[in-house]
């Protein structure tokens, strides 16, 4: 009787552990329309240097952005933006509920694979 008790528990665990992971992984994807856009003088944004047109940010103050090797890197290509291809603004996992522009850039941007 302990055994299937335990089992019981174990299932119940289980399956609150994996709803859990899914209703957090939904949030994270959620619909850019359906969130709120970042603003540049976002608490989160401005150390990050987020920019909503990438080809505005201060390359003397954000060097990773400066040069010609640079010069087409934006949110949308990132590996951190999770927006659809053809959106304007998409979720990013480092302003998580906030949608950033697809052209727009920050600091943390990483080459996409």
């Amino acid at each position: 009787m302990t055994s299937s008790k335990n089992l019981t528990r174990r299932s119940i665990l289980a399956a609150t552990g994996a709803a859990t992971v899914l209703v957090a992984f939904s949030a994270n994807r959620a619909h850019a329309s359906d969130l709120p856009k970042l603003a540049e003088d976002d608490a989160t944004a401005l150390p990050l240097g987020y920019k909503i047109d990438a080809t505005q940010v201060d390359v003397a103050k954000f060097p990773q952005r400066a040069g010609d090797a640079n010069a087409n890197n934006f949110c949308d290509n990132c590996a951190l933006y999770t927006g659809a291809a053809d959106s304007d603004y998409g979720p990013c996992s480092i302003f998580p509920g906030k949608a950033v522009a697809a052209k727009g850039w920050c600091v943390a941007w990483a080459k996409k694979t």
